[in-house]
Formats: structure tokens, C-alpha cells, sequence
């Protein structure tokens, strides 16, 4: 990812590459530049090739050069949303086991006791050339946590192998150029934040970095894309179905994360170009886009993007005829390496393919192939489900909830009272007396927003 970068920066040095949230633009040579220092502070701290390096930091421009600062130091960055419970935070952080967290003052606290960390200012470091690292395709690139089925998040180890591959997938579906500006709207915890920097970074175009407040779900899509001129937004579809309006700027509108409803076809698609774009954390962010979206029916995960290929099997892994459903499982240069530190759970779900010779991930999705060669999702072989884009294990949530003393018996399920709107609902037998509203709170000290139940109802 650092060598793409600097091979971009040197083709248009001038050109912006970073856009603050007080108008503050960076150029990709200074992008550049403030990369290598980063590079160079880390690698006097003793950070080298194959190391972690966790990233607690506020959204910025800051935050673009420390992600890129740390692959040019040879490591991998492990990204933290500081916004993040306290305890998930610390869990996150103890359970990489980074050489290494870079933190801010104000983000310092988070950070368990005992942990090395760096709290960086950009303004205090005297300027260091970036360390000549070798790194290789097989490398981690990034962990991101999902959730977990046994309650604990896990970390997915991703390569450097199918991030040139990404982006090429993506510069050519989505018509990335140069004066493309590219919004970052994903949490840096999940791993679309990865893929719109190299969406914007790799292409030559401009990302934005709005401030937090002024995103979704507090803020407004269609201001921020307005004021900054934006092109390029991924979505996930029950965010785009509370937007009202989308400027004309916005010339292509990529919905991700989870199923999109033919409405938002019909009501975004005229007069611009729209995606949609499937995969998991596990396979480099995607691994199956849709051609140019048309109000149709059934919107379609497409088909499997270049040098990847996608297999819609039975129980006995044969590929299933066309409308069937099955379990789509997925093989390429975007495989991550595995769950860190969970081999047992890695060798389950990263499997040998009887079709490559080589390895295929085991999804859990359940797609169904049409005649004219799309895939249709058709939801999860688990209990997995997606809320407001992010990938939730209800076991999860569960874990934590009857891990409270007035707790006897838990069950979180999904509900979807109005069309596109999905909810966890969490339904609990107490164990003597309950406060609901104290329950949420609780689940809300320890688990990210979206895992916090809407509702907590009690049951005899």
C-alpha cells in the first residue's frame, strides 16, 4: 500500500490529496512527506516489518498519514475508533498485542495501563526520512475486529496481496480519476475505511475527511457532500434510505454492507452511477460488485471482481445450479491470512478449494446465481445479521447481557418493523429485578453503538 502510494504521489505530486474538516489540504508530496516522517519516528521506536501498530486517534488528516506512516514502516496498523467503549477498546488493543499504540492527548486515556504508546504531534517531531523496508505481498496490511459468535470480537489479519487489486477493481467500476474527492464515512474500525483511502489515494483523486459530528447518524449526507464538493460516497443502504437529497456533484453512489431495496434504486440511480458492492472483512473488503445499478427487481451482488472467483455450493461443496441457493464461498488474491491468534477458527472457515488448489473462504451468505450471471444475496447460513451496514454476532451481544447479575436468560434477535429500518431487540428473563433502560446502558459501556440493543424487553 506504501509503495502504491508513493508511485501515485510521484505522478501528481501537486495534486490534492487530503481534504480537513476546516478546509485544511494536503498535496500527496506532502502527504507523502508527513508519511515518511511517521515512518521514521516508528521505526526509531523500535517498529519494524511484521509488527502491529494500534491506532487510537480523533478523525483528521492526521490520522491518513499515521495509517500510511505505519505501512511504510513495514507494520501493520490495527485501527481504533476512539468514539469505542472503554472496555472494547482495551480488549481490542490487549488482544492484537501491538508493539505499539499512537494515540492523542485526548485519546491517551483510552489506551490501557502498561500498553507503549506514542502520542503523536505532528508539530513537535523533527523530521525523519522513512526507513528502507522491504515488505512483501504476504504482510499484513491492517487487522480490523468483527464481531464474534463466542462474544469477543476477532481480528482479521489482511495482506498487502489484494489491496493493488481492490483498487483497481474499484477505480475502473466506480470511474475514479483524478478530480474525483472521495468522502471517508466509514468508521476507521471498519474496514470500508480502508477502502475508500485507496479508492482516493491509489487514483489520484482527493479524500475527505469531514468531521465526525457532521456525519451520519448526527450529522447530514448530504451537507457534507455539498460543502466539500464530493463525488464518490459508499453507503450502506439504511443510512442512504434516511437521506432526503444528493447534490449533483455526487456522480457515483456505491451501496454496501448490506442488502439495498429496489426503492433506493429507483429513488438514486437516475443520473448517476450506482454500485452495489458485496464482501467481507475477511476477502479484502470486496469481492463481488454489481454492474451499473437499474430499477429491476432484486439488486444484484454481481459478479466476482478481477483475479477473484466466487462458488455457490451445496453441503458437499458442488457447485449448485443456476436459482438455487447455496453457500457462496469466495477464492483470490484478497483472502486475508486469518483470525489473529484463533488458528482453529481460521482452519474453519478458511478451507481448501477443490476448484484453484489453493484456499476459498467460507462466507456464510447464501446467494443464488441468475440466468444472466449475477448473484442475489439471500441472507446467512447463521445467526450472523448486518445493522446500519456493520456485521453484528447477536451471540455476542447475548455474552454481554448475561453477563449482568440480574440477567437470567438472554435472546437478541433482529427486527425489521419497518421496511430497510433494522433493529436489535433484546428480549431478557430476569433474574430478580430488572431495569431495562439500565440494561442498555450497561451493553452500551461495553459494546460499539451499533451492537446496543434499541430496545431491552422483559419476559416472565
Amino acid at each position: 500500500m506504501g509503495e502504491l502510494f508513493d508511485v501515485r504521489a510521484g505522478l501528481s505530486p501537486g495534486a490534492v490529496a487530503v481534504v480537513g474538516a476546516g478546509g485544511e489540504e494536503w498535496s500527496y508530496a506532502e502527504l507523502g512527506e508527513r508519511s515518511d516522517r511517521v515512518a521514521g519516528v516508528l521505526a526509531a521506536r523500535g517498529v519494524g516489518r511484521g509488527d502491529l501498530v494500534a491506532v487510537v486517534l480523533e478523525r483528521s488528516v492526521d490520522v491518513v498519514a499515521v495509517l500510511l506512516g505505519v505501512v511504510k514502516a513495514g507494520a501493520g496498523f490495527v485501527p481504533v475508533d476512539p468514539a469505542y467503549p472503554v472496555e472494547r477498546i482495551g480488549w481490542m488493543v490487549e488482544d492484537a498485542g501491538p508493539v505499539l499504540v499512537v494515540c492523542s492527548e485526548g485519546t491517551r486515556g483510552l489506551v490501557p495501563a502498561g500498553v507503549e504508546c506514542l502520542v503523536w504531534d505532528p508539530s513537535a517531531v523533527v523530521v525523519e526520512s522513512a526507513p528502507v523496508v522491504s515488505v512483501g505481498v504476504d504482510d499484513v496490511a491492517y487487522v480490523i475486529y468483527t464481531s464474534g459468535s463466542t462474544g469477543r470480537p476477532k481480528g482479521v489479519a489482511v495482506t498487502h496481496r489484494g489491496l493493488g487489486n481492490l483498487a483497481a477493481a474499484q477505480i475502473e467500476r466506480f470511474a475514479v480519476g483524478a478530480d474525483a474527492r472521495v468522502l471517508q464515512l466509514a468508521s476507521l474500525s471498519f474496514d470500508a475505511a480502508v477502502s475508500e483511502m485507496c479508492m482516493a489515494l491509489l487514483s489520484g483523486g482527493a479524500l475527505v475527511m469531514a468531521g465526525a459530528d457532521r456525519l451520519p447518524p448526527g450529522g447530514s449526507l448530504s451537507e457534507v457532500v455539498a460543502e466539500f464538493g464530493v463525488t464518490h460516497v459508499t453507503v450502506p443502504p439504511s443510512v442512504l434510505a434516511t437521506v432526503e437529497e444528493l447534490p449533483e456533484s455526487l456522480r457515483t453512489l456505491v451501496v454496501a454492507g448490506e442488502v439495498c431495496p429496489p426503492g433506493l434504486v429507483e429513488r438514486w440511480a437516475p443520473g448517476r452511477r450506482m454500485v452495489n458492492a458485496y464482501g467481507p472483512t475477511e476477502v479484502t473488503v470486496c469481492a463481488t460488485m454489481s454492474g451499473l445499478l437499474e430499477p429491476s427487481g432484486p439488486v444484484p451482488i454481481g459478479g466476482p471482481i478481477a483475479n477473484t472467483r466466487v462458488f455457490v455450493l451445496d453441503e458437499f461443496l458442488r457447485p449448485v445450479p443456476e436459482g438455487v441457493a447455496g453457500e457462496l464461498y469466495v477464492a483470490g488474491p484478497g483472502l486475508a491470512r486469518g483470525y489473529l491468534g484463533r488458528p482453529g477458527l481460521t482452519a474453519e472457515r478458511f478451507v481448501a478449494c477443490p476448484f484453484t488448489g489453493g484456499r476459498m473462504y467460507r462466507t456464510g451468505d447464501l446467494a443464488k446465481w441468475t440466468g444472466d450471471g449475477q448473484l442475489v444475496f439471500g441472507g446467512r447460513a447463521d445467526d450472523q445479521v448486518k445493522v446500519r451496514g456493520f456485521r453484528v454476532e447477536p451471540g455476542e451481544v447475548e455474552a454481554v447481557l448475561a453477563g449482568h447479575r440480574s440477567v437470567g436468560q438472554v435472546a437478541v434477535v433482529v427486527r425489521e418493523d419497518r421496511p430497510g429500518d433494522k433493529r436489535l431487540v433484546a428480549y431478557v428473563v430476569p433474574d430478580g429485578d430488572v431495569d431495562t433502560a439500565g440494561l442498555r446502558e450497561y451493553v452500551a459501556e461495553r459494546l460499539p453503538d451499533h451492537m446496543v440493543p434499541a430496545a431491552v424487553v422483559a419476559l416472565d
